[in-house]
């Protein structure tokens, strides 16, 4: 057959044609989901943002209610606390819907102006209560008026995150469809190489024939070739390996999990390499390791910011011999053998610094140089990609956190105390079991704050607490109600089994030792125990018999257990 030029130069332009594809798969897949994560986000923004005006309408409530019963200033702590963020978050809860739906933005409006009137309503008992005492805030707090823009918050809060979860659901599938694209993309480039090379081969074979010149060009061609195909499957390897790791980092998972991860597939995506990944103690201000991957040599336990170089100036610092600046926690053999690299990376997230990566070779190579650069570069888009996620974990862990807990004394608080009612209630009510709750509330606090001060009542509260949940079990739920007033829920327990734990509790408190403002502190409490279903059946009857034999408690001279019953209640004298 007569060998055609045109041919050639058509099997050329494929070829580039073919290799400009492959290497723009890459930055456009990256660009695609990097513009999925980024809408993710924002819906995620939102979610916060509706979350974090809910919650501080509430502290304000509560610290109003709080004031109104007590009169006391200090109740309004929170109160004026979130009146000083609220304005700002409003603001920013309107910002994230100024681009949404008509439906979603007057779902915002509607929930701004109730926040609004909750909060001059709060105003108004606050001013009343502080002028003419509490029976001049007593009509406008029995009036039901403010329960009703609550109720109207909740509702819309409830609507508008219905709407983003599922919004969140829809960005996820999208990241998902993206991802999988961009591989299916990876997998056609290839499949077009190898078509190519194919194609090549057979008219290398055809141009051997024809002379040693044509024999010799051919086989540099095919020489170069075989080079870039190793270079496309590694890239394509590469980036589907990434694409997994990244589909398994935005999973919900903890720190530690996602470090596990992160080693795994740092031992495929850095062949020939170890390292150790360090974590903020902020406590400290130190690093301690919580992970690595390959046989890492004996490292240090702890590191000081201080002794990287990589931390120090916030980016990437290679250290590949003795004329090379080194960190002083640096491997000796990255100084004293030629070969030899290591990398720290700063793991940097939203402008916070998270931890350090470092990557060190595991043996000595002869172009340390170009593998360096390479390292370095996968290297560092694994790093931000762990940034996120550990960036990520730690906000759902604050905003959990902070959502369920007391900040006082760690327990549950009020919110979560009566959702875990229902459901135990429920879980019962279909196992044919009891739940048992004892309601505490500590004797003579006000005494406390009046005498020792605020600081000491904080310290009684919090060893209290403290106390009452190493004395129950672990499925038992230990929780704040507000004030000096506590809850324990106790599942699949009898009556008289909470009877016994409150009368152990009741015996036991006087016994701790609290030492606070100079003083020794003894603290007692009034205990009051009812469980399902003799008690009653619905969380708030449960609660109230729960309540009422407190009061009884405290009518019978404190420091004692009583129990709910259909009369007055049965008291267990200390």
């Amino acid at each position: 057959m007569k060998f055609q030029p045109s041919r050639l130069k058509l099997g050329g332009i494929t070829a580039a044609a073919i290799i400009v594809l492959t290497a723009t798969v890459l930055p456009l897949s990256l660009t695609w989901i990097n513009e999925a994560r980024d809408n993710r986000q924002q819906v995620e923004d939102r979610l916060t943002a509706l979350r974090r005006v809910h919650e501080l309408l509430i502290d304000a409530e509560t610290g109003q209610r709080g004031y109104v019963i007590t009169g006391k200033d200090a109740f309004l702590q929170p109160y004026h606390a979130a009146l000083a963020v609220l304005p700002g978050e409003l603001q920013t809860l309107n910002q994230r819907y100024e681009h949404n739906s008509s439906g979603d933005r007057k779902r915002v409006n509607d929930l701004l102006q109730n926040a609004q009137h909750r909060l001059s309503g709060l105003a108004k008992v606050v001013e009343l209560r502080q002028t003419g005492g509490f029976a001049a805030a007593e009509p406008i707090v029995t009036s039901g008026q403010g329960k009703h823009y609550m109720d109207e918050i909740r509702r819309i809060s409830g609507e508008l995150g219905a709407i983003e979860v599922h919004e969140l659901a829809e960005r996820d599938t999208e990241l998902r469809a993206k991802t999988w694209v961009a591989t299916a993309f990876s997998v056609i480039s290839t499949l077009l190489s190898l078509g190519l090379l194919g194609y090549l081969a057979a008219m290398m074979a055809r141009t051997i024939r024809r002379g040693e010149q044509s024999a010799a060009q051919a086989y540099r061609v095919s020489e170069e070739l075989e080079s870039g195909m190793a270079t496309l499957r590694r890239h394509n390897d590469e980036m589907s390996i990434l694409g997994e790791m990244s589909r398994l980092l935005q999973t919900e998972m903890t720190p530690i999990e996602a470090l596990e991860v992160t080693g795994l597939f740092c031992s495929r995506l850095l062949p020939g390499t170890v390292g150790t990944i360090y974590l903020y103690r902020n406590s400290e201000d130190l690093l301690a390791l919580a992970g690595s991957w390959g046989s890492v040599p004996e490292v240090a336990t702890m590191l000081e910011p201080q002794t990287c170089w990589g931390l120090r100036r916030g980016q990437v610092h290679r250290c590949s011999g003795a004329a090379d600046l080194r960190c002083t926690h640096a491997s000796p053999r990255a100084a004293g053998s030629t070969g030899h690299f290591e990398l720290c990376l700063p793991l940097i997230a939203y402008g916070e610094v998270l931890g350090l990566m470092n990557v060190q070779s595991s043996a000595a190579i002869q172009d340390a140089a170009r593998s360096m650069e390479q390292a370095a570069a996968m290297a560092q888009t694994i790093s931000e990609q762990v940034a996120l996620t550990l960036s990520n974990a730690k906000l759902r862990q604050v905003l959990r956190d902070q959502s369920i807990k007391d900040p006082l004394t760690g327990l549950f608080n009020r919110r979560y105390m009566e959702e875990t009612l229902t459901r135990e209630l429920a879980r019962a009510q279909r196992n044919g079991t009891s739940v048992g709750i004892v309601v505490a509330d500590l004797d003579h606090f006000k005494k406390v704050n009046d005498t020792h001060g605020h600081p000491a009542g904080d310290a009684v509260l919090l060893t209290a607490a403290r106390h009452m949940a190493q004395m129950v079990r672990a499925s038992d739920v230990a929780c704040r109600y507000g004030g000096e007033e506590f809850v324990l829920i106790l599942p699949d327990c009898t009556k008289d089994a909470a009877m016994l734990k409150a009368q152990q509790i009741c015996d036991s408190l006087p016994q701790l030792k609290i030492t606070a403002a100079g003083a020794s502190i003894k603290v007692t409490a009034s205990f009051g125990v009812a469980a399902s279903p003799f008690d009653g059946e619905a969380a708030t009857a449960l609660f109230q018999a729960a309540d009422q034999a407190v009061y009884e408690a405290k009518r019978s001279g404190r420091n004692r257990v009583v129990s709910a019953t259909e009369s007055q209640g049965q008291v267990i004298p200390h």
